[in-house]
């Protein structure tokens, strides 16, 4: 926003910004209120470089030789004409100058001209997800010795291709997309962004495999994508999650029509020069993609998006389901997964109250049918416009569709915008297996606030696709709302395989005999632990992960038998055992052969309270962050998952606390609140550092344990 002809000079100026938010239903996750993002004032001369005026550009990336291009855009008020000079410096990661460029530059009144620059860089170390070289470019406009502004912006070189035989290739090089969705929040200090949180986001995301993130469904803060070009994560910019029609009451729909292109406009003027970013996506299951007037949006956007970013393919995370909502008996009767009888029995009272469930349950229970239904012709019909207008097919719980679909059109290219996480094996080989889908991306990578309970199991005839109060955390994601992995990232890395060694995951034993239902995001409920006190002698199901051909597992040294695994197996057997405390290990083979060995253990006596601490040094300033996990061990330091205390922080001096919280799915504690009660033996605490150095002191307290003393240090 341009203040300047709101400005009182000589006075003070109050900039008033007011949030209507509230408990109105404007979305179907948890959006935070107020100032979530840094808000910055730019001040600046006659002459100065526009708000996100520098964009850079590197259509030539090798080794040997690399091409920079720079835009400038320069704004002046004034009405004399005068000539300064745009003197442009490209410097490595130690800070040497690598190439240099100065342009002559007359100003007039009323132009706005922009700069283009030409600059090589030789022996350029390019940028990749494994090597995430940066450079930055720092732009001056000088007249005579005097600089009038300055911008900075970092980069960098390298070059993507797609195309439908090789898929993606980042310089040359085939890259398979193992993607995770995630949402804005940044879980126990809500909806705030700080460039900590995100960076040690995307850092937890790449340590359990993914290599890329899709930012669903808001288009994301400058420092996540800070992070993921140091860090080497690759991007899905998504912008919208509805058009022109609602999905809550008051959500963006009713804003669409006059905002969308001054945000579109907003989103690619933050993006631009972020390496990490890969793609833009328009919408996310947007209900009208099947109607003409869908498509028509469809094209305006990925034209408008191409317009201002010709460098980066535009693509819609399309849900094909939601195309024949007004069809879906028809479609399920043809492709013979119910019958006229069926659909007869349900649709009558008296049967109905026989059968304990309506149509709408009968719909719900099929929702991991997603992928089978969406197959059908009458799907792509309806969207074939839609396909039409993208550069890359974004698909939603659609497996069944992408062979037909390059079949079919052998100029598309797609990939799994958004997919199930227990279908990860079977996803994973259609991405490898067909050279025109590039990726994967599982619903979720990380745990959020809304949608609250699509991954909590239910037992003993609770039924539904969401849980009822106190659930408020959606539960599902590889990675736990606090950050620690769950057994279904252990599991898709042995997929990916990136892991050699096998894992261990045991289903909770108090629900042994207990009917169970979960919907299809959820793969089971199960947890990385042998440490189930009460259940001693009694039954309990134990899950082995393994990409080899067969597991043996061991109790206490004794072989209780060899399953078979690997990927025809889907990488997972399932021991039926008794509990008896000790050494739980797995041993895996090929061929006979052993291969690797895993074990998880029973914790042992004692109880202490452990703090693992992420950063010990934080920077003043009122951004920088520190996380402080808290755990209950024995007396060696092993987590004891099975006893759960209230815990509680103080903390003083130069710092705050920012957030404190578990992963606990219906807890009714407060995030802000000083004490909270751990969520299999673990709470995390987030501190923030205040304006001023100094030291923050740090007091936690649990029942039984020794307290715990902490100081984080503030330069």
């Amino acid at each position: 926003a341009d203040l300047t002809p709101y400005l009182k000079y000589g006075e003070e100026n109050t900039v008033l910004v007011k949030v209507s938010n509230g408990n109105i239903p404007n979305s179907r996750w948890y959006t935070g209120s107020g100032s979530c993002r840094p808000v910055y004032l730019l001040n600046g001369g006659a002459i100065r470089i526009a708000p996100d005026g520098l964009r850079i550009t590197t259509p030539e990336a090798s080794t040997d030789i690399s091409l920079v291009e720079t835009d400038v855009k320069i704004v002046y008020d004034g009405k004399v004409t005068k000539k300064i000079y745009v003197c442009t410096e490209i410097k490595d990661q130690q800070g040497k100058v690598v190439a240099s460029e100065s342009t002559p530059v007359t100003l007039y009144a009323g132009k706005v001209p922009s700069i283009h620059q030409k600059i090589y860089v030789r022996n350029a170390k390019l940028w990749s997800v494994e090597a995430p070289n940066l450079y930055s470019c720092e732009v001056k406009l000088m007249m005579g010795e005097e600089i009038l502004d300055e911008a900075v912006s970092s980069f960098g070189i390298r070059h993507i291709q797609f195309d439908p035989m090789y898929g993606l290739r980042i310089n040359g090089e085939k890259v398979l997309l193992r993607g995770a969705c995630i949402h804005h929040d940044n879980g126990v200090i809500g909806a705030c962004s700080f460039p900590w949180a995100e960076e040690r986001r995307v850092a937890k995301l790449k340590e359990a495999g993914f290599n890329s993130i899709r930012v669903s469904h808001n288009s994301a803060p400058k420092s996540l994508l800070d992070a993921c070009d140091s860090l080497g994560m690759l991007v899905v910019e998504e912008s919208f999650d509805m058009w022109n029609n609602s999905k809550n009451p008051y959500d963006y729909a009713l804003d669409f029509a006059q905002s969308w292109e001054k945000d579109v406009e907003a989103i690619v003027a933050k993006d631009f020069n972020h390496p990490s970013v890969l793609m833009y996506c328009i919408g996310n299951e947007i209900q009208e993609l099947g109607t003409p007037a869908g498509a028509r949006w469809n094209r305006e956007l990925a034209d408008k998006f191409r317009k201002l970013d010709p460098t980066r393919p535009v693509t819609n995370a399309v849900n094909g389901l939601m195309t024949i909502m007004d069809k879906m008996i028809p479609v399920m009767i043809d492709l013979g997964m119910i019958t006229q009888e069926q659909l007869a029995a349900m649709q009558d009272d008296s049967a109905e109250k026989k059968q304990g469930g309506d149509i709408n349950d009968a719909m719900t229970a099929l929702m991991g049918q997603m992928n089978y239904i969406t197959s059908h012709p009458l799907v792509g019909q309806k969207l074939e416009e839609t396909y039409g207008g993208l550069d890359i097919c974004g698909l939603n719980y659609m497996r069944d569709s992408y062979a037909p679909i390059l079949k079919n059109y052998p100029n598309r290219i797609v990939y799994g915008s958004e997919t199930l996480p227990p279908d990860i094996d079977l996803n994973w080989k259609l991405v490898k297996e067909l050279p025109g889908c590039i990726g994967d991306y599982t619903w979720t990578g990380w745990d959020y606030i809304g949608e609250s309970g699509v991954g909590i199991a239910k037992y003993n005839g609770e039924f539904g696709f969401f849980s009822p109060y106190p659930a408020y955390l959606a539960y599902v994601g590889d990675i736990d709302i606090v950050g620690n992995r769950r057994p279904m990232s252990y599991y898709r890395e042995i997929v990916y395989g990136l892991r050699s060694k096998p894992y261990i995951a045991v289903q909770y034993p108090q629900h042994y005999n207990d009917k169970k239902f979960m919907t299809p995001w959820i793969t089971e409920d199960s947890l990385e632990s042998w440490t189930w006190p009460g259940y001693e002698n009694k039954p309990v199901k134990v899950e082995v992960y393994s990409a080899d051909e067969e597991v043996e597992l061991f109790l206490n040294g004794e072989s209780l038998g060899k399953l078979a695994t690997g990927e025809i197996h889907r990488f997972k057997a399932v021991f039926d055992t008794i509990y008896k405390p000790g050494r739980l290990e797995a041993v895996s083979y090929t061929n006979g052969i052993e291969k690797e060995r895993f074990e998880i253990r029973t914790a042992g006596s004692g109880l202490k309270l452990k703090a693992l601490i992420d950063k010990n040094v934080l920077k003043s300033g009122g951004l920088d962050l520190s996380y402080i996990m808290f755990a209950l061990t024995d007396e060696d330091g092993r987590l004891n998952a099975a006893v759960d205390r209230k815990v509680r922080v103080a903390v003083e001096g130069a710092g705050t606390l920012q957030g404190f919280g578990s992963a606990d799915p219906k807890s009714t504690e407060n995030c802000y609140d000083t004490e909270r009660t751990t969520f299999n033996g673990q709470v995390l605490a987030v501190v923030r550092a205040g304006m001023e150095k100094g030291e923050i002191h740090i007091t936690a307290s649990c029942e039984g344990c020794e307290n715990v003393s902490i100081k984080l240090q503030v330069e």
